[in-house]
């Protein structure tokens, strides 16, 4: 091999410096994002930025953030002394170094997100660095498209869920997926409201949001509700039960005809193993940000498929989350679908260098370096973070109203 093949191909790193990166994009008044969880103001990230010694830069994000912005910084902090300085032969095994010197604290939450999201931008880095799409760097792109579904539908009437699920139709996509109402009765009437409006050969999705419930219905309630999606012939059933109840998932299961689904904040392969082997789950639904960075991704998977299980990952972020997870996809043989949020995010767009097409309902792999992400100058100074306005769940008088 010549020097230059070699150069070509050497994933060494040594990290100089990682530094959080915390955005703010305000919606202007009018233009907030409006569901029963209460109202989005801002949609906030939380980045990490890694510099390695040869100058090169990637970035991560923490998928938290969106609702813990100001945690990252200080668990950043906390987790700098085991990586400024530290020389690894793979960016892939960064998270796995992080996990094994602070399992006394940072297992699972966003701790978690915060390892994976330096992980993500190491292999970010690596990729500029050799001027590589990440995927080359998972093993290879195993696919330049993948299916996605329409995800959004946050609507605090039956109308306002209805049309935007018939927006995107209009737009290619072939399956929505829309949020649950606060109750079970009102969500049952959505459904019944929504589903027959939707054109022929248009799947439907039910978002239960229970997994992060304060008050998550019984599990009579959610197999309840579960039963009007069988017979409507969704497409999953998701998160019908609080994150950590391992035993409602199963028995939600057992009782259904519908494909079940979770956990999309799980933040461990662990925890994954836990809900597979109770029989919890059709579908898993990791997110690189969250689960522990694109090596947990993978192990989630690839379990997952070893299981007889899909995957299908959880996508809700600014752009480096979504350049994350479709590179990572990009590079597994059984990830065949794609959440796509369909909602105002300006971060989206700000952070991505070229946006990946939508063409007939799939989303077209860039071949950029890396994620294909960057962090311009004027992107700070554009949003600034601003604290008490991103994805936070109303009081309960806000929502009792």
């Amino acid at each position: 091999m010549t020097a230059n093949a070699a150069a070509l191909t050497d994933r060494r790193l040594t990290i100089a410096a990682v530094r959080p990166v915390l955005l703010s994009a305000v919606y202007p008044p009018g233009a907030e994002l409006t569901w029963v969880g209460g109202v989005i103001r801002s949609w906030d990230a939380a980045l990490v930025e890694v510099t390695l010694t040869d100058g090169s830069t990637g970035l991560g994000e923490v998928g938290a953030g969106i609702m813990a912005t100001p945690a990252v910084p200080g668990i950043l902090d906390a987790l700098r002394p085991y990586i400024e300085g530290q020389r690894f032969p793979d960016p892939l095994l960064v998270g796995d170094h992080l996990r094994a010197r602070t399992a006394f604290w940072a297992r699972g939450g966003i701790a978690s997100g915060t390892i994976g999201a330096i992980e993500a931008a190491c292999l970010d880095a690596v990729g500029n660095r050799l001027g590589l799409p990440a995927y080359e760097l998972l093993g290879g792109q195993r696919q330049d498209r993948i299916e996605v579904y329409a995800s959004g539908g946050l609507g605090t009437t039956f109308e306002q869920v209805a049309d935007w699920a018939l927006e995107q139709v209009r737009r290619g996509l072939r399956t929505v997926k829309f949020r649950a109402m606060r109750d079970p009765d009102t969500t049952i009437e959505l459904m019944r409201h929504v589903v027959p409006r939707l054109p022929a050969g248009t799947r439907f999705v039910l978002d239960a949001v229970q997994g992060c419930a304060a008050e998550p219905w019984s599990i009579p309630d959610a197999i309840r509700v579960g039963a009007v999606c069988a017979e409507l012939d969704a497409r999953w059933y998701e998160e019908p039960c609080h994150a950590e109840d391992v035993a409602g998932y199963a028995e939600v299961r057992r009782a259904l005809d519908v494909p079940v689904s979770g956990v999309e904040s799980h933040g461990t392969v662990h925890d994954y193993e836990t809900l597979i082997g109770a029989g919890g789950v059709d579908i898993v639904q990791p997110d690189v940000s969250f689960v522990g960075g694109p090596s947990a991704f993978a192990r989630v998977a690839d379990l997952a498929a070893s299981h007889g299980l899909a995957c299908v990952p959880h996508v809700w972020g600014s752009g480096v989350t979504l350049m994350a997870n479709l590179h990572v996809c990009a590079s597994h043989p059984k990830v065949r679908l794609f959440e796509y949020c369909t909602l105002d995010n300006p971060l989206r767009d700000a952070l991505i260098i070229a946006p990946p097409q939508l063409i007939d309902g799939h989303l077209l792999v860039p071949a950029a370096p890396g994620f294909g992400v960057r962090l311009a100058e004027d992107v700070e100074r554009r949003f600034p973070f601003q604290p008490g306005n991103g994805h936070v769940i109303g009081p309960a008088q806000e929502l009792a109203g």
